[in-house]
């Protein structure tokens, strides 16, 4: 066994940046193991806070999106492994091929004196280790059959946003998977920070009724957003705007489906106001009332500027083991796929489209949305005279209040009394787009039951993309 110790310092301006730090693996090596520790460089001022998130890459290299990521535990984990076959959840078992390998620290927060920090590397050897082939793993695939048969209404119900051990949640792929069968979903999604290891986890699991669909949260600095379709990890080493778009840009071009996460107090917030080159922004995250409102409100404002972007809500959930404020399936996001037997890639497809709404829980209130035969995430015209002639169809609303929304405001409200009840609306010279949510009556600020997407009202003047360039 060989030994490698790196040491060094960071000093306060590193805070928010990446550092690389290269070792040399030997050839015949089978098994790496990493720890590391760090503490202030000189005794901070009282409420300063000390994180330092770890990764590694192999002899690949650590340029963008390179090939050499092998995996990442952010702060959730003081040490890991990699073996040729097996590997520290979070992180990507394979060849232990010999070369330069390079340790990624990412100074999270970092005080005002600065900080120290040790790595210490072991190598083991196998002899072996390097003389057979590498069969890849399989990864979780959007095409991937399911068992679960077709909602004769189209409609199908999941949670796009949750975490596993594979990054800093409590629980296996295995259990949150179980879970979400026992509370009914349709759908989900196990986005963990910055790693892929549940997409490969979780590829080997048998469902019965519930559809995977392959997802990672791209944690940086700046912001989160969540990636689905993946088949690859998605660079987070992003400090700067131009970085930021560039690795949203990569993603669409995959074809993959990106969504901006919690842009709220405490999400954290999203910080790159230009960067708007994602499909998707996440209203609601967790229980309404933890800051959702300022969500709504981000989201609102690129609609207001002409942009179209699909309304999702997520758990975020973490946590299974122990009391936690974030449950599997609240909220619930429901999507509309009428056609043929689903799988992940025709969700992700109606997702795109903007054929959603969002609900409290797997049995919260519904919402149908409509103006003719358009639905949630169409455009339609007005006709001759400007009137608009909206349907909303709530189904297990009794007591609550449907309201309807365009780019000016409120436009119309109304009790909703019974557990299945349509209304007709009709709206004239609405602004840019309508949609429509249910709240609980009396509350203040008003707490959001179920939330349907827009429909956008068609003028000829459609803005998408991003202010920031995009392209890779």
């Amino acid at each position: 066994m060989d030994e490698i110790v790196i040491e060094g310092q960071a000093p306060p301006e590193a805070e928010s940046t990446y550092r690389h730090l290269p070792f040399e693996v030997p050839p015949g090596t089978g098994r790496l193991e990493v720890s590391y520790e760090y503490e202030p460089a000189a005794e901070p001022p009282p409420g300063s806070e000390l994180v330092i998130d770890i990764g590694i890459f192999d002899r690949r290299g650590i340029g963008f999106q390179s090939e050499g990521f092998r995996g990442w535990s952010g702060s959730s984990r003081r040490e890991f492994f990699i073996a040729t076959d097996r590997a520290t959840p979070g992180y990507l078992a394979g060849p232990i091929e010999p070369g330069t390998w390079y340790i990624c620290l990412g100074f999270y927060r970092v005080p005002p004196t600065g900080t120290r920090y040790r790595v210490t590397v072991k190598l083991y050897p196998h002899p072996s280790a390097n003389q057979h082939p590498h069969e890849s793993p399989r990864i979780l695939s959007t095409y991937a059959p399911s068992a679960l048969r077709p909602r004769p209404d189209g409609w199908y119900r999941g949670d796009l946003h949750c975490h596993s051990h594979h990054s800093d949640g409590d629980s296996s792929p295995a259990e949150l998977i179980e879970l979400a069968e026992e509370l009914g979903l349709d759908f989900l999604a196990i986005t963990d920070h910055n790693t892929i290891g549940q997409l490969y986890d979780s590829q080997s699991l048998t469902t019965h009724n519930l559809i995977l669909i392959p997802g990672l949260e791209v944690s940086t600095y700046r912001g989160h957003w969540n990636v689905w379709g993946v088949r690859g990890w998605v660079d987070f080493r992003t400090s700067d705007p131009d970085l930021m778009a560039r690795s949203i840009g990569y993603a669409r071009s995959k074809g993959y489906l990106a969504s901006c996460n919690h842009p709220k107090r405490f999400g954290p917030q999203w910080e790159f106001e230009d960067v708007t080159n994602y499909s998707c922004v996440e209203v609601w995250n967790g229980p309404w009332q933890l800051f959702n409102p300022e969500a709504l409100e981000f989201w609102e404002g690129l609609l207001r500027k002409g942009r179209h972007l699909t309304a999702v809500g997520g758990s975020d959930t973490h946590f299974l083991k122990r009391e936690h404020f974030a449950h599997l399936g609240n909220p619930t996001t429901w999507i509309y796929h009428p056609d043929g037997t689903p799988n992940a890639a025709g969700l992700l497809s109606a997702l795109q489209a903007g054929h959603v709404f969002v609900s409290y829980s797997p049995e919260g209130p519904r919402l149908d949305f409509r103006v003719g035969d358009a639905m949630m995430g169409d455009a339609v015209e007005p006709s001759g005279d400007g009137a608009i002639a909206a349907y909303v169809r709530v189904i297990g609303g009794d007591g609550l209040r449907v309201e309807v929304y365009d780019a000016l405001g409120l436009r119309w409200s109304a009790p909703v009394e019974g557990e299945d009840v349509i209304f007709r609306p009709e709206f004239y010279e609405a602004k840019l787009y309508i949609r429509a949510q249910l709240v609980e009556p009396g509350t203040a600020p008003p707490q959001v039951r179920a939330l349907s997407n827009p429909i956008y009202i068609h003028t000829g003047n459609v803005h998408a993309g991003s202010a920031v360039d995009g392209t890779v």
